[in-house]
């Protein structure tokens, strides 16, 4: 999947949690503009990145799927 596609997906997650760039950067343990970057599709998002959003988001394997590798 695309980066610019996983970032809207990510910040539809962010939306149905209440999460700003923010916090979910803090959690990341990542530079805001960093985040912002990969939310933008200016940066892909490292593997390691998404383990850690799929634990913030509590995502269960389909919806990881969902939001990381099904176009």
């Amino acid at each position: 999947m695309e980066a610019k596609k996983v970032g809207i997906n990510v910040k539809r997650l962010m939306e149905e949690k209440d999460i700003t760039e923010k916090e979910l950067a803090e959690k990341m343990g990542i530079n805001i503009k960093t985040l912002s970057k990969k939310l933008s599709g200016k940066q892909e998002f490292y593997v390691s990145e998404i383990i850690s959003i799929t634990n913030i988001f509590e995502l269960d394997i389909k919806k990881c799927a969902e939001t990381f590798f099904i176009d």
